[in-house]
């Protein structure tokens, strides 16, 4: 390779890189580019010429991305979607478009619908259908332009993004905490029943674990056992029960006086919210790459 030059790339053969890199095969990234397969690869080559690193291994059959290239990759698609982004907000978007959201239930309910609101102000002519899951085996790209889940980030042929991991706290309504001593320990939360998230980590037992208790006691009364946050704030709220809900979760339901804090102890998630994408998906349409440049903002702010 040849010394770099400290000169912008051009912008076709970014794009050629980027199609490449999402089909790892240059025939695939021709055909949606309108071009020929040597006139991709071309423009790969000037491209790796320009930088002075190679971004691709050629294989027999397909390419696989360097480690340049990996790194490479999310700034270009990055810079891409605010091209998009910019382009369509200034000179707005195509003739009736439709943007279907699918996203974890307590999610879709808590902390999605004040980012889909605002973006909706924004863009007006953008129809927003939202729909919700529970637990999710598969992808539902036929109707579904932005999948969000919840887990550690590893599903069978797809990609994934983190968007961010959340701090769990514990709550409770304001007539339990009432009868708390003045600062409750870990400790004194082992003695309370529980409301369990199923279908998630353990995640009362990493809580004591985090806080110095090797063994959660076993065979305390009133434990309800449930799959919605949701739910579990309204069952706290009712009861005696005590809930570990998520931080951004926590604030909503502490600001319409349903719950309170049960104590000052916090745990980090290990699980986080991704964007899931199948691994050789097409381009994004330009309301997708609008929204996920605006939800990835909003992501990075709270």
């Amino acid at each position: 390779m040849s010394e770099r030059s400290p000169n912008l790339p051009p912008l076709t053969a970014l794009q050629a890189f980027e199609a490449a890199a999402r089909h790892l095969n240059f025939m695939a990234a021709a055909a949606e580019l309108n071009l020929s397969q040597s006139a991709v690869s071309h423009r790969v080559r000037a491209l790796e010429h320009h930088l002075g690193y190679a971004l691709f291994e050629r294989l027999p059959r397909g390419l696989r991305l360097t480690e340049n290239g990996k790194a490479y990759l999310p700034s270009i698609r990055s810079a891409f979607a605010e091209i998009m982004g910019a382009t369509t907000s200034i000179f707005g978007i195509r003739k009736n478009a439709q943007l279907t959201i699918r996203a974890p239930l307590s999610y879709s309910a808590i902390w999605l619908p004040e980012i889909v609101s605002k973006f909706s102000q924004d863009h007006p002519d953008i129809e927003i259908r939202m729909t919700s899951s529970v637990w999710v085996d598969h992808l539902a790209q036929d109707e579904t332009d932005i999948e969000l889940r919840l887990g550690y980030g590893q599903w069978p042929d797809c990609q994934s993004e983190l968007l961010f991991r959340d701090t769990l706290v514990p709550l409770c309504s304001p007539q339990t905490l009432s009868k708390f001593p003045k600062l409750c320990t870990a400790d004194h939360l082992t003695t309370l029943p529980l409301i369990h998230i199923v279908g998630v980590e353990d995640q009362w037992g990493e809580f004591f674990r985090e806080h110095g208790l090797e063994v959660f006691p076993d065979g305390q009364e009133n434990q309800i056992f449930t799959d919605s946050s949701v739910t579990a704030a309204v069952l706290a709220n009712r009861g005696p029960q005590i809930c570990l809900l998520a931080e951004r979760f926590a604030r909503h339901f502490i600001g319409q006086g349903m719950l309170c804090l049960a104590t000052n102890l916090s745990l980090k998630s290990k699980q986080g919210l991704y964007l899931v994408t199948q691994d050789s998906d097409k381009a994004l349409i330009p309301e997708t790459e609008l929204f996920l440049t605006y939800l990835r903002k909003q992501s990075i702010s709270e």
